[in-house]
Protein backbone atom coordinates (compact mmCIF):
# COMPACT_ATOMS: atom_id res chain seq x y z
CA UNK A 1 0.00 0.00 0.00
CA UNK A 2 1.27 3.47 -0.83
CA UNK A 3 0.13 7.03 -1.33
CA UNK A 4 -0.80 8.34 -4.73
CA UNK A 5 0.37 11.72 -5.99
CA UNK A 6 -2.87 13.16 -4.70
CA UNK A 7 -2.23 11.52 -1.34
CA UNK A 8 1.27 12.97 -1.09
CA UNK A 9 -0.09 16.39 -2.03
CA UNK A 10 -2.66 16.13 0.77
CA UNK A 11 0.04 15.12 3.25
CA UNK A 12 2.02 18.19 2.20
CA UNK A 13 -1.04 20.36 2.86
CA UNK A 14 -1.41 18.84 6.34
CA UNK A 15 2.25 19.42 7.17
CA UNK A 16 2.19 23.02 5.97
CA UNK A 17 -1.03 23.70 7.90
CA UNK A 18 0.43 22.29 11.11
CA UNK A 19 3.66 24.25 10.71
CA UNK A 20 1.75 27.48 10.14
CA UNK A 21 -0.48 26.75 13.12
CA UNK A 22 2.53 26.26 15.38
CA UNK A 23 4.41 29.31 14.10
CA UNK A 24 1.56 31.75 13.82
CA UNK A 25 -0.92 30.26 16.24
CA UNK A 26 -3.63 30.10 13.63
CA UNK A 27 -5.89 27.48 15.19
CA UNK A 28 -8.22 27.69 12.20
CA UNK A 29 -5.59 25.87 10.17
CA UNK A 30 -6.28 22.75 12.23
CA UNK A 31 -9.75 22.76 10.70
CA UNK A 32 -8.01 22.17 7.37
CA UNK A 33 -5.54 19.58 8.59
CA UNK A 34 -7.98 17.43 10.57
CA UNK A 35 -10.32 16.51 7.68
CA UNK A 36 -7.30 15.82 5.49
CA UNK A 37 -5.87 13.39 8.04
CA UNK A 38 -9.25 11.70 8.40
CA UNK A 39 -9.50 11.32 4.62
CA UNK A 40 -6.07 9.67 4.50
CA UNK A 41 -6.92 7.28 7.33
CA UNK A 42 -10.28 6.34 5.82
CA UNK A 43 -8.63 5.81 2.43
CA UNK A 44 -5.96 3.57 3.93
CA UNK A 45 -8.56 1.48 5.77
CA UNK A 46 -10.65 1.20 2.61
CA UNK A 47 -7.71 -0.10 0.57
CA UNK A 48 -6.50 -2.48 3.28
CA UNK A 49 -9.93 -4.12 3.45
CA UNK A 50 -10.05 -4.77 -0.31
CA UNK A 51 -9.85 -8.47 -1.17
CA UNK A 52 -7.21 -9.63 -3.62
CA UNK A 53 -8.62 -9.31 -7.17
CA UNK A 54 -9.01 -12.33 -9.44
CA UNK A 55 -9.16 -12.51 -13.22
CA UNK A 56 -10.61 -14.76 -15.88
CA UNK A 57 -9.77 -14.76 -19.59
CA UNK A 58 -11.19 -15.96 -22.84
CA UNK A 59 -8.99 -17.87 -25.28
CA UNK A 60 -7.26 -15.93 -28.05
CA UNK A 61 -7.54 -17.56 -31.47
CA UNK A 62 -4.27 -18.13 -33.33
CA UNK A 63 -3.68 -16.28 -36.57
CA UNK A 64 -1.21 -14.81 -39.02
CA UNK A 65 0.86 -11.61 -38.84
CA UNK A 66 -1.49 -8.68 -39.43
CA UNK A 67 -4.58 -10.49 -38.14
CA UNK A 68 -6.58 -8.76 -35.39
CA UNK A 69 -7.82 -10.73 -32.40
CA UNK A 70 -10.14 -9.73 -29.54
CA UNK A 71 -8.93 -10.16 -25.98
CA UNK A 72 -11.50 -10.54 -23.17
CA UNK A 73 -10.45 -10.08 -19.55
CA UNK A 74 -12.85 -10.14 -16.59
CA UNK A 75 -11.50 -8.82 -13.28
CA UNK A 76 -13.36 -9.51 -10.04
CA UNK A 77 -12.86 -7.66 -6.76
CA UNK A 78 -13.83 -4.40 -5.10
CA UNK A 79 -12.88 -0.75 -5.10
CA UNK A 80 -11.86 1.67 -7.79
CA UNK A 81 -9.03 0.24 -9.86
CA UNK A 82 -6.74 0.71 -12.80
CA UNK A 83 -6.41 -2.59 -14.67
CA UNK A 84 -3.30 -3.05 -16.80
CA UNK A 85 -3.01 -6.09 -19.04
CA UNK A 86 0.65 -6.37 -19.94
CA UNK A 87 1.30 -6.97 -23.64
CA UNK A 88 4.37 -8.73 -25.11
CA UNK A 89 6.45 -7.42 -27.99
CA UNK A 90 4.96 -9.88 -30.50
CA UNK A 91 1.52 -8.22 -30.55
CA UNK A 92 0.31 -4.63 -30.79
CA UNK A 93 -2.53 -3.36 -28.60
CA UNK A 94 -5.18 -1.11 -30.14
CA UNK A 95 -4.03 2.48 -29.47
CA UNK A 96 -7.52 3.31 -28.18
CA UNK A 97 -6.88 1.17 -25.08
CA UNK A 98 -3.08 1.22 -24.86
CA UNK A 99 -1.04 3.20 -22.35
CA UNK A 100 2.42 4.67 -22.92
CA UNK A 101 4.06 1.26 -22.47
CA UNK A 102 1.76 -0.39 -25.01
CA UNK A 103 -0.28 -2.34 -22.46
CA UNK A 104 -4.08 -2.38 -22.43
CA UNK A 105 -5.43 -0.19 -19.62
CA UNK A 106 -8.82 0.66 -18.15
CA UNK A 107 -9.93 2.57 -15.05
CA UNK A 108 -13.18 1.33 -13.52
CA UNK A 109 -14.90 0.10 -10.38
CA UNK A 110 -14.42 -3.61 -9.78
CA UNK A 111 -15.72 -6.00 -10.94
CA UNK A 112 -15.12 -4.94 -14.54
CA UNK A 113 -14.41 -6.33 -17.99
CA UNK A 114 -11.60 -5.22 -20.27
CA UNK A 115 -12.12 -6.00 -23.95
CA UNK A 116 -9.62 -4.84 -26.52
CA UNK A 117 -8.07 -5.74 -29.87
CA UNK A 118 -4.51 -6.82 -30.57
CA UNK A 119 -2.79 -7.06 -33.92
CA UNK A 120 -0.65 -10.16 -34.27
CA UNK A 121 2.85 -9.28 -35.39
CA UNK A 122 5.71 -11.73 -34.87
CA UNK A 123 5.70 -15.50 -35.41
CA UNK A 124 5.68 -17.49 -32.19
CA UNK A 125 3.90 -17.91 -28.87
CA UNK A 126 3.28 -14.68 -26.97
CA UNK A 127 1.92 -14.39 -23.44
CA UNK A 128 -0.62 -11.69 -22.58
CA UNK A 129 -0.41 -10.75 -18.92
CA UNK A 130 0.02 -11.12 -16.02
CA UNK A 131 -2.51 -8.50 -14.99
CA UNK A 132 -1.60 -5.56 -12.78
CA UNK A 133 -4.54 -4.27 -10.73
CA UNK A 134 -3.97 -0.98 -8.93
CA UNK A 135 -6.80 -0.47 -6.39
CA UNK A 136 -7.37 2.94 -4.78
CA UNK A 137 -9.85 4.53 -2.39
CA UNK A 138 -12.72 6.61 -3.74
CA UNK A 139 -10.73 9.85 -3.33
CA UNK A 140 -7.65 8.44 -5.02
CA UNK A 141 -5.35 9.08 -2.05
CA UNK A 142 -4.09 5.57 -1.25
CA UNK A 143 -3.38 2.70 -3.60
CA UNK A 144 -2.39 -0.96 -3.46
CA UNK A 145 -1.03 -3.02 -6.35
CA UNK A 146 -1.83 -6.65 -7.04
CA UNK A 147 -0.21 -8.92 -9.62
CA UNK A 148 -2.81 -11.37 -10.88
CA UNK A 149 -1.03 -14.30 -12.58
CA UNK A 150 -3.69 -14.88 -15.23
CA UNK A 151 -2.25 -15.10 -18.73
CA UNK A 152 -3.41 -15.96 -22.23
CA UNK A 153 -1.43 -17.20 -25.20
CA UNK A 154 -1.49 -15.48 -28.57
CA UNK A 155 -0.08 -17.88 -31.15
CA UNK A 156 1.12 -16.27 -34.36
CA UNK A 157 1.57 -18.54 -37.36
CA UNK A 158 4.25 -17.86 -39.97
CA UNK A 159 3.08 -16.01 -43.09
CA UNK A 160 1.71 -18.22 -45.85
CA UNK A 161 2.25 -17.32 -49.50
CA UNK A 162 0.74 -18.63 -52.71
CA UNK A 163 3.31 -20.86 -54.39
CA UNK A 164 3.34 -22.42 -57.85
CA UNK A 165 5.02 -25.72 -57.03
CA UNK A 166 1.94 -27.95 -57.08
CA UNK A 167 2.52 -29.43 -60.53
CA UNK A 168 6.22 -29.91 -59.81
CA UNK A 169 5.33 -31.62 -56.53
CA UNK A 170 2.99 -34.05 -58.24
CA UNK A 171 5.34 -34.68 -61.13
CA UNK A 172 8.77 -34.78 -59.50
CA UNK A 173 7.98 -36.08 -56.04
CA UNK A 174 4.88 -38.24 -56.44
CA UNK A 175 5.62 -39.25 -60.03
CA UNK A 176 2.08 -38.73 -61.29
CA UNK A 177 0.04 -36.20 -63.23
CA UNK A 178 -2.43 -33.82 -61.60
CA UNK A 179 -5.32 -35.27 -63.61
CA UNK A 180 -4.57 -38.73 -62.25
CA UNK A 181 -6.41 -37.91 -59.09
CA UNK A 182 -9.28 -40.37 -58.73
CA UNK A 183 -10.70 -43.70 -59.73
CA UNK A 184 -14.33 -43.98 -60.86
CA UNK A 185 -16.74 -45.10 -58.16
CA UNK A 186 -20.40 -44.34 -59.03
CA UNK A 187 -22.87 -41.85 -60.49
CA UNK A 188 -25.07 -39.90 -58.07
CA UNK A 189 -27.38 -36.89 -57.98
CA UNK A 190 -25.83 -33.44 -58.05
CA UNK A 191 -25.63 -31.51 -54.78
CA UNK A 192 -24.72 -27.82 -54.40
CA UNK A 193 -20.96 -27.42 -54.30
CA UNK A 194 -20.12 -30.24 -56.70
CA UNK A 195 -17.69 -29.03 -59.42
CA UNK A 196 -19.25 -28.76 -62.87
CA UNK A 197 -16.36 -30.70 -64.38
CA UNK A 198 -17.72 -33.80 -62.60
CA UNK A 199 -21.18 -33.56 -64.19
CA UNK A 200 -22.05 -36.78 -66.02
CA UNK A 201 -23.76 -35.29 -69.06
CA UNK A 202 -24.90 -38.57 -70.58
CA UNK A 203 -26.93 -39.49 -67.50
CA UNK A 204 -28.15 -35.91 -67.08
CA UNK A 205 -29.46 -35.85 -70.66
CA UNK A 206 -31.72 -38.81 -69.93
CA UNK A 207 -33.53 -36.90 -67.16
CA UNK A 208 -33.69 -33.12 -67.84
CA UNK A 209 -35.14 -32.46 -64.36
CA UNK A 210 -32.13 -33.95 -62.58
CA UNK A 211 -28.39 -33.47 -62.79
CA UNK A 212 -25.92 -36.25 -62.11
CA UNK A 213 -22.24 -36.20 -61.26
CA UNK A 214 -19.50 -38.77 -61.29
CA UNK A 215 -18.42 -39.87 -57.82
CA UNK A 216 -14.75 -40.74 -57.57
CA UNK A 217 -12.94 -42.93 -55.09
CA UNK A 218 -10.33 -40.55 -53.79
CA UNK A 219 -6.97 -42.23 -53.61
CA UNK A 220 -4.94 -39.10 -52.96
CA UNK A 221 -4.82 -39.76 -49.24
CA UNK A 222 -2.39 -42.57 -50.11
CA UNK A 223 0.06 -39.93 -51.35
CA UNK A 224 2.33 -38.52 -48.67
CA UNK A 225 5.23 -36.10 -48.70
CA UNK A 226 8.00 -35.81 -46.14
CA UNK A 227 8.74 -32.10 -45.73
CA UNK A 228 11.97 -31.05 -44.00
CA UNK A 229 12.88 -27.51 -42.98
CA UNK A 230 16.26 -26.13 -41.94
CA UNK A 231 17.84 -22.73 -41.47
CA UNK A 232 21.06 -20.94 -40.69
CA UNK A 233 21.39 -18.26 -38.02
CA UNK A 234 18.90 -15.42 -38.38
CA UNK A 235 16.78 -17.10 -41.05
CA UNK A 236 14.30 -19.13 -39.01
CA UNK A 237 11.31 -16.91 -39.80
CA UNK A 238 11.95 -17.14 -43.55
CA UNK A 239 12.29 -20.92 -43.21
CA UNK A 240 9.01 -21.20 -41.31
CA UNK A 241 7.12 -19.06 -43.84
CA UNK A 242 8.37 -21.06 -46.81
CA UNK A 243 7.69 -24.41 -45.12
CA UNK A 244 4.19 -23.27 -44.13
CA UNK A 245 3.47 -22.16 -47.70
CA UNK A 246 4.61 -25.51 -49.12
CA UNK A 247 2.68 -27.44 -46.48
CA UNK A 248 -0.57 -25.58 -47.21
CA UNK A 249 -0.12 -26.01 -50.96
CA UNK A 250 0.51 -29.73 -50.48
CA UNK A 251 -2.49 -30.23 -48.21
CA UNK A 252 -4.65 -28.35 -50.74
CA UNK A 253 -3.45 -30.80 -53.40
CA UNK A 254 -4.92 -33.62 -51.34
CA UNK A 255 -1.52 -34.97 -50.33
CA UNK A 256 -0.56 -36.00 -46.81
CA UNK A 257 2.36 -34.20 -45.15
CA UNK A 258 4.90 -35.25 -42.56
CA UNK A 259 6.94 -32.36 -41.14
CA UNK A 260 10.49 -32.53 -39.85
CA UNK A 261 11.65 -29.14 -38.58
CA UNK A 262 14.69 -28.33 -36.40
CA UNK A 263 12.94 -28.56 -33.02
CA UNK A 264 9.48 -29.97 -33.82
CA UNK A 265 8.02 -32.75 -35.93
CA UNK A 266 4.50 -33.66 -37.00
CA UNK A 267 3.50 -37.18 -38.13
CA UNK A 268 1.84 -37.74 -41.49
CA UNK A 269 -1.70 -36.47 -41.86
CA UNK A 270 -4.00 -34.57 -44.16
CA UNK A 271 -6.99 -32.25 -44.08
CA UNK A 272 -7.78 -28.98 -42.34
CA UNK A 273 -7.01 -30.15 -38.80
CA UNK A 274 -3.63 -31.47 -39.87
CA UNK A 275 -2.92 -28.24 -41.73
CA UNK A 276 -3.46 -26.33 -38.50
CA UNK A 277 -1.16 -28.72 -36.62
CA UNK A 278 1.55 -28.00 -39.18
CA UNK A 279 1.05 -24.25 -38.85
CA UNK A 280 1.18 -24.50 -35.07
CA UNK A 281 4.43 -26.47 -35.20
CA UNK A 282 6.01 -24.00 -37.61
CA UNK A 283 4.95 -21.14 -35.35
CA UNK A 284 6.93 -22.70 -32.51
CA UNK A 285 9.99 -24.18 -34.18
CA UNK A 286 13.42 -22.72 -33.61
CA UNK A 287 16.17 -22.46 -36.18
CA UNK A 288 18.77 -25.06 -37.05
CA UNK A 289 18.68 -28.44 -38.77
CA UNK A 290 16.75 -31.66 -38.22
CA UNK A 291 18.76 -34.69 -37.15
CA UNK A 292 20.78 -36.01 -40.14
CA UNK A 293 19.03 -39.38 -39.85
CA UNK A 294 15.71 -37.63 -40.54
CA UNK A 295 16.95 -36.23 -43.85
CA UNK A 296 17.54 -39.54 -45.62
CA UNK A 297 14.03 -40.07 -47.00
CA UNK A 298 12.95 -36.42 -47.36
CA UNK A 299 10.85 -35.55 -50.43
CA UNK A 300 10.78 -31.76 -50.10
CA UNK A 301 13.47 -29.71 -48.34
CA UNK A 302 13.11 -26.04 -47.44
CA UNK A 303 16.35 -24.32 -46.45
CA UNK A 304 16.87 -20.69 -45.48
CA UNK A 305 20.08 -18.74 -45.03
CA UNK A 306 21.40 -15.21 -45.52
CA UNK A 307 21.14 -15.59 -49.30
CA UNK A 308 17.45 -16.52 -49.29
CA UNK A 309 15.28 -19.62 -49.28
CA UNK A 310 15.63 -22.65 -51.52
CA UNK A 311 13.12 -25.41 -52.15
CA UNK A 312 14.31 -28.84 -53.23
CA UNK A 313 11.66 -31.01 -54.89
CA UNK A 314 12.98 -34.44 -55.66
CA UNK A 315 16.25 -33.88 -57.50
CA UNK A 316 15.67 -30.22 -58.42
CA UNK A 317 16.35 -27.12 -56.35
CA UNK A 318 14.43 -23.88 -56.88
CA UNK A 319 14.66 -20.42 -55.38
CA UNK A 320 11.55 -20.03 -53.25
CA UNK A 321 10.98 -16.50 -54.54
CA UNK A 322 10.78 -17.88 -58.08
CA UNK A 323 7.91 -20.15 -57.04
CA UNK A 324 6.04 -17.48 -55.08
CA UNK A 325 3.02 -16.35 -57.07
CA UNK A 326 1.69 -13.90 -54.49
CA UNK A 327 2.40 -12.74 -50.96
CA UNK A 328 -1.34 -12.78 -50.28
CA UNK A 329 -2.31 -15.46 -47.78
CA UNK A 330 -4.36 -18.17 -49.57
CA UNK A 331 -6.05 -18.98 -46.24
CA UNK A 332 -7.26 -15.43 -45.65
CA UNK A 333 -10.85 -16.18 -46.66
CA UNK A 334 -11.03 -19.69 -45.23
CA UNK A 335 -10.38 -19.12 -41.54
CA UNK A 336 -8.02 -21.06 -39.33
CA UNK A 337 -9.14 -23.16 -36.38
CA UNK A 338 -7.80 -22.73 -32.89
Amino acid sequence: MQLTRRGYALVAVVVVAEVLAVVHGARALNAVAAPAVIALVVGAVEVVRVERPTADRGAVSPGFPGDVREVDLAVDGGGVATVIDRAPDGVTVDPATADASGSATVEASLPTTLTYDVELADRGRHSLGPVLVRVSDVLGLVTAEFDVPETATALVYPPVYQVAGREALLREVLDRDAIERHEFDEIREYVPGDPLRDVHWKSTAKDPEEMFVTEFADRRIEDTVVLAASSEDGAVDEMAAAAASVAVMTIDAGVGVELRAPTVSVPTGSGVDHRDRLLRALALTEGGHPDPSEMEDVDVHVHADADGVTLTLGSRTHAFDDLTVSRANPLADRGVSA
